[in-house]
């Protein structure tokens, strides 16, 4: 059976040199790629071209599954038209993109019967990567370990297992440094939630840092946070595979890993994250 950290690795993030890429974008990615060599191909016999179509279809679905998204978490995003466009939070609708994207299919084949086949190959091919890959992952997801034994300090230097933290509650588990961007600007996400949610534990795991730059910078940020923990040796970066930071793991109840983001969370992914949390535990009650 995979171990805990081949599945982290292969769910969070794929290291390419310094580059981290989010292994969902980075499968998006592949799969266009797909879809455009098998439509060239098969465009290349009706002497023609389907590139631009099958472009054009990936945008329009794009887009759909943004607007989607945003207006689903509208009370997130209402007044902050910059965070509707950052499409770094990874804020998208699954559903609506593939619902519009084959509206696009239909319609661009049916407009240009020439290159029509092509086209339905291109981009059926794609689709059947991305599909099969997830399905594939979700199933081996199903069936992981829990977290493994990791110990971290407290700010008053006593060690503990992660585990322990939080223990019997879904948690979110946050992985961040002091010198992150991204991890200052998600801070305050995080610390409202965690002083809002009381049935989720929230903990934050500083990586390869000393007590002192974490509890100064906690100082200086006037960040009143609960659950901080040093991994003064990055070994849970390590372990669960992502070596960008900031990266939240979302653990139901049980320790099993339910989902995972890599990059900064905005107040409407992190909604969406935590309600696919909750729903999970309530399906495991039921």
């Amino acid at each position: 059976m995979l171990t805990l950290t081949t599945l982290y690795k292969s769910m969070i993030s794929l290291s390419i040199g310094p580059i981290s890429l989010p292994f969902d974008r980075f499968l998006v990615v592949i799969c266009l790629a797909i879809a455009f060599v098998v439509g060239y191909f098969a465009a290349k016999k009706e002497e023609t071209s389907v590139d631009a179509r099958i472009a054009a279809i990936f945008i329009i679905a794009m887009i759909a599954s943004r607007i989607s998204f945003v207006i689903q978490y509208w009370q997130e995003y209402q007044g902050n038209f910059w965070a509707m466009m950052d499409i770094r939070d990874g804020g998208f609708d699954g559903l609506t993109a593939m619902v519009i994207g084959l509206i696009a299919l239909m319609g661009f084949a049916w407009k240009q019967s020439k290159g029509r086949k092509a086209l339905i190959k291109g981009v059926m091919a794609g689709a059947m990567v991305w599909g099969i890959t997830t399905v594939s992952l979700w199933a081996i997801k199903d069936t992981s370990q829990q977290l493994p034994k990791i110990m971290v300090k407290q700010m008053n230097g006593d060690t503990i297992d992660l585990n322990q933290v939080e223990q019997g509650k879904p948690r979110v588990i946050n992985l961040w440094a002091t010198w992150c961007p991204p991890c200052h600007r998600e801070m305050p996400v995080l610390e409202e939630a965690q002083q809002t949610m009381d049935g989720i534990g929230f903990v934050f795991v500083n990586q390869g840092e000393h007590s002192a730059v974490i509890e100064q910078y906690l100082q200086q940020e006037t960040l009143q946070l609960d659950n901080i923990m040093a991994d003064t040796t990055g070994s849970l970066g390590y372990q669960v595979g992502s070596r960008a930071l900031p990266t939240t793991l979302f653990l139901d109840a049980q320790g099993r890993l339910v989902d995972a983001h890599l990059g900064e969370l905005s107040k409407a992914s992190l909604k969406a994250k935590l309600k696919k949390l909750i729903d999970k535990e309530q399906q495991s009650a039921n």
